[in-house]
């Protein structure tokens, strides 16, 4: 935890999503200030035939969801999701009015797996 869900469409190349991802990655160390061994993103493309919004948007839109522990303060979330857009922005070329986004957070008895969580036991030797 932290984890981070990117929704795209299918056009982008695999070699800009991999650096997406990538820098996504640092920055949720740099702002949630986590370790870097801490934290996932996903980046899922869809079809465009598979995608539908109003009219007034870009087929191309893209939606970030961002699941994290509670308790960082409402600068901290804000500095993140623009920092996370902003990256998107630049690297998909997306109008920053069809990059939207959240932020949900889930307490810790909320959330299963992963070595680095409290509730998971190392394996006996």
């Amino acid at each position: 935890m932290p984890f981070v869900k990117i929704h795209i469409s299918d056009s982008i190349r695999s070699d800009i999503i991999t650096i997406l991802a990538r820098d996504v990655k640092a920055i949720l160390v740099e702002v949630l200030m986590i370790e870097e061994t801490i934290g996932q993103v996903m980046v899922y493309q869809t079809p465009v035939e598979c995608r539908c919004t109003h009219s007034s948007r870009d087929i191309n839109f893209v939606f970030t969801e961002i699941t994290m522990y509670p308790g960082r303060t409402a600068e901290m979330k804000k500095k993140l999701m623009e920092r996370v857009n902003l990256l998107v922005h630049s690297y998909l070329d997306v109008d920053q009015r069809d990059i939207n986004g959240c932020i949900i957070e889930v307490p810790a008895e909320n959330w299963s797996g992963g070595v680095t969580h409290k509730y998971i036991l190392e394996p006996s030797e």
